[in-house]
């Protein structure tokens, strides 16, 4: 199996798997997000849109409901606002039983007109005050049937109705008396009064199908399932009463048991409320997610299964394509690996001279020869400049330490003799012994390395040869951790600058000049050091010209030697990895800053 898998897919690490790693990643992969990006923005566009026509539907539903409701509520006021029927309901209501019988007739004539009137009413009953009562159905023959026979089933829907005088809805009423079948009606009530007088006769009940509810009356009963839209629509009352829509197991009872029974565990269901107007009505539509999610999981599978065959079929001819130019370069690759350098081991293939990977064999097969040749060269050249740089950085050193101006240990001996001969004390021996050291220190090897903690050692004697020389007219201030102690830098560094600063930044200066040596090691591993004093600063155009001499990397300036000189020793010692920075302004004072990196080869002294 493994063999199957290295000879279609290739070995690991060869051209051969990259080029299908690479097919994966730049065809199939992105098909495979594109597909289901466009597949998740559909399933929500899918869902809002189910949403967005269920409420619609609500509100049609709702607007169906409020006309039905008018025109019963018109056949309702059309009765009792007729001279003929106050007048029958008055007898009725009043009268002995001899002339009950004639006016029953006369009154139940005109409720089978109404009756007639809307296929959504079922039945017409007058209820009188005095508990009499005159019906018509179109369902029951005998009074027997149903509820109008029942003396207290009357009383307790006439006092409903009186007690609201006014239009009254009772939902949901079971109209049928018998214990075989259910019949729940809507009823709507309303009292009947003499329009002049004012007088109560009674009130009248219309029964209406409990189907007037719901958007689509044609059926005759709703069963409360779940259609293939996904939605259930069910009506209930302010609480929460089912009243329509549903089995009539479920009439009257609370629409929460109903929910559980129907749709309890089940995931993805939710609802969408909407008052009736005018009545104490909700229209309640119960979604199931889950219709939508088939639909939309069978169209993803049809895209992901169209997806795979296409990819595959690609697959297989991207292999078919690439095979011959797989195994030509894997031979070129071999070959390439076994080259030694040599002309001997240079690429031999069998490949076609119009191929373009016959073109790469030959031009490397050219390369390697001149390769050779150029490797050859380029050793000797190497090993003459090698000797020739080693030869001029001696040469530039001794010339830099040639530049350290001599008149300075003159100065000083000077400065000495005249103390002697003005003062017999034994200061001038102090003075002798710091002369001795600074000579010591300084006749020795200039290019050797020691820690910053002995050139600061030399630089505090040298500036106290020359503090006396000058009258103490400056004095010098140290800031240095002890970690830039042990940095390691090359001997008299430091010296010429110091020097420049005493000879030329407090040339007019009799007393209060300071110099501030500050050193320690950055986060980069360099040493940092800054030498500052409150001299008289430079020129503009004398800092352009270091500034330029320091950028130009230009040759040593006899006016600035000292630091030219400190410039040059850096460029030498360290290369591009050391610099130096100035910054003056006159009447301010300057202050130059080193940038010295971490050189550990070689012996380093304390």
């Amino acid at each position: 199996m493994k063999n199957h898998m290295e000879r279609f897919l290739g070995k690991k690490s060869s051209i051969q798997r990259k080029v299908v790693v690479v097919y994966l990643l730049i065809a199939v992969l992105p098909l495979i997000i594109i597909t289901l990006s466009a597949s998740a923005i559909y399933y929500r566009s899918f869902l809002k849109e189910a949403y967005g026509l269920v409420e619609q539907n609500a509100r049609l539903h709702e607007t169906v409901v409020q006309e039905r409701m008018s025109a019963y509520e018109n056949v309702l006021y059309e009765l009792i606002t007729k001279k003929d029927y106050i007048e029958l309901s008055r007898n009725i209501n009043t009268e002995d039983e001899n002339s009950l019988l004639v006016d029953a007739a006369h009154m139940e004539t005109l409720l089978r007109s109404c009756v007639y009137t809307y296929d959504g009413i079922r039945s017409i009953t007058f209820l009188a005050d005095s508990g009499r009562y005159v019906t018509y159905s179109k369902w029951y023959g005998s009074m027997n049937e149903y509820i109008w026979s029942e003396s207290d089933q009357r009383r307790d829907i006439h006092d409903e109705i009186e007690k609201s005088q006014k239009l009254t809805f009772i939902a949901t009423v079971n109209l049928s008396n018998s214990t075989l079948k259910d019949d729940y009606v809507i009823l709507m009530g309303y009292p009947v009064k003499n329009l002049r007088t004012k007088e109560q006769s009674g009130v009248l009940v219309m029964a209406l199908e409990d189907d007037v509810l719901l958007f689509d009356d044609s059926r005759a009963k709703h069963t409360g399932k779940m259609d293939n839209s996904g939605v259930t629509t069910v009506i209930v009352d302010d609480n929460d009463k089912v009243l329509a829509g549903v089995e009539p197991a479920y009439v009257n009872k609370g629409y929460q048991n109903y929910l559980n029974e129907e749709f309890g565990g089940r995931r993805g269901i939710s609802e969408n409320r909407r008052k009736i107007g005018g009545t104490e009505w909700t229209i309640v539509n119960i979604i199931d997610a889950a219709v939508y999610q088939s639909e939309i999981y069978h169209f993803i599978k049809i895209v992901f299964i169209l997806m795979l065959t296409i990819t595959c079929l690609f697959f297989v001819i991207l292999y078919f394509i690439s095979k011959k130019y797989i195994g030509a370069i894997q031979k070129i690759a071999q070959n390439i690996h076994d080259f030694k350098g040599t002309d001997a081991d240079q690429i031999i293939t069998d490949l076609n001279e119009e191929d373009e990977l016959y073109i790469i064999v030959r031009q490397f097969n050219t390369m390697t020869a001149r390769v050779n040749s150029l490797v050859e060269t380029l050793r000797q050249r190497n090993e003459e400049i090698k000797i020739a740089a080693i030869s001029q950085k001696h040469a530039e050193i001794k010339a830099l330490e040639a530049q350290i101006n001599p008149h300075f240990l003159y100065n000083i001996l000077d400065s000495i003799n005249w103390r002697a001969i003005e003062h017999d004390e034994e200061e001038i021996s102090n003075m002798l012994g710091t002369l001795g050291s600074l000579l010591r220190y300084s006749v020795s090897n200039i290019d050797m390395k020691v820690v910053l903690g002995a050139e600061i050692s030399w630089l505090e004697k040298y500036i106290f040869l020359q503090r006396d020389r000058f009258q103490n007219s400056f004095d010098c201030q140290y800031d240095i951790t002890d970690e830039a102690m042990q940095f390691p830098i090359y001997k008299m560094l430091l010296q010429p600058i110091i020097e420049n600063i005493i000879l030329h930044a407090f040339e007019d200066v009799k007393e209060g000049g300071m110099i501030h040596v500050r050193a320690f090691v950055r986060l980069d591993g360099k040493l940092e050091i800054s030498i500052r004093d409150n001299g008289c600063g430079m020129t503009e155009e004398t800092l352009a010209e270091i500034q330029k001499e320091i950028s130009e990397k230009g040759a040593l300036n006899s006016e600035s030697i000292g630091i030219s000189n400190c410039l040059h020793r850096l460029r030498i010692y360290y290369q591009d990895e050391a610099d130096i920075f100035v910054n003056s302004k006159p009447g301010k004072g300057t202050e130059f800053i080193l940038i010295i990196p971490d050189k550990q080869e070689g012996r380093i002294y304390g």
